[in-house]
């Protein structure tokens, strides 16, 4: 398959172009190179490449930049969707988009479900769901909406706790904020497997929005320490014991951003439809562990 690959130095861009590349004839570039501001010139890059596919991976990510950035968070957020949602139909291909469970306000007891309905707090969580929706405009869509991303490379929480425990001797961490951490790659896992399903199948029932999270809750705090519990299993020396790691109320921790309180999202959709089962976070994070190690 030729895919189309936008956000490529990202953390899941650069993880997707690694592992898609060995299998599909992948044209990679990110949100610099593809210069939206020259609307005539990026679609014509995208016309000469000739994909059969679009996949979408780049994204504004700082949820507290955001509050001050809201017109760049919205470009990449919202208008670049668009742009590649309208390339997509005009060539009658699909694409892939990825979200997040930030448009989501999260009074839910419950974890989220594709038919929920969405309500973000935040200039990220509005960026995010309008970018959802001119996704959803485009026939051939699939919208892939996560949460707290992790691996190995870039920025996330378990890269911020492995370095605070080479040096901080004490550390804060929100309890009240729930959510699914969600290995990287779990979500290429998934991406290859529904690239997979678009070569061969072609009925229209693929297409929608579907939640992928690794199985499983827990919050920052109980998320820190497991980490550091399984640095002491690997024996690997840090100067932050778990003892040192103190919990804190997230409206103590946040000053300016509210964030869902219930960011935890339902995979049945997905797992039903591909027949598929997802691992539990905790196993993802020790794979990802032992993968340093």
């Amino acid at each position: 398959m030729k895919i189309f690959l936008i956000g490529k130095n990202g953390q899941l861009g650069s993880a997707l172009l690694t592992r898609l590349k060995k299998a599909h004839q992948v044209f990679t570039t990110d949100r610099i190179s593809l210069d939206l501001t020259n609307l005539v010139s990026s679609e014509k890059i995208i016309e000469e490449f000739g994909p059969s596919l679009i996949i979408n991976a780049a994204a504004y990510t700082n949820v507290d930049h955001a509050e001050f950035e809201k017109d760049l968070a919205f470009q990449v957020n919202a208008l670049a969707p668009k742009f590649l949602s309208d390339i997509a139909s005009k060539l009658n291909i699909p694409i892939i988009h990825f979200s997040s469970n930030y448009i989501y306000d999260g009074s839910k007891h419950e974890p989220y479900n594709e038919e929920d309905r969405p309500n973000p707090l935040s200039i990220y969580g509005e960026t995010k769901w309008s970018g959802d929706k001119f996704i959803q405009k485009t026939p051939k869509h699939i919208i892939l909406r996560t949460s707290w991303l992790f691996s190995l490379y870039k920025n996330n929480f378990l890269k911020k706790i492995l370095k605070l425990s080479q040096e901080k001797e004490s550390f804060q961490v929100v309890n009240d904020i729930w959510g699914s951490p969600t290995s990287v790659n779990t979500l290429i896992d998934s991406v290859a497997l529904i690239i997979s399903r678009l070569n061969h199948v072609h009925s229209p029932e693929i297409f929608g929005t579907y939640h992928i999270t690794c199985q499983g809750k827990t919050n920052w705090y109980d998320y820190s320490l497991k980490i550091l519990s399984l640095l002491e299993e690997k024996k690997i020396k840090t100067l932050l014991k778990k003892e040192k790691v103190f919990p804190i109320s997230s409206s103590d921790y946040y000053k300016n951003i509210i964030r869902p309180m219930n960011a935890t999202l339902s995979s049945k959709k997905y797992c039903s439809f591909f027949n598929v089962d997802l691992p539990h976070w905790e196993d993802e994070i020790e794979n990802t562990i032992y993968e340093m190690v």
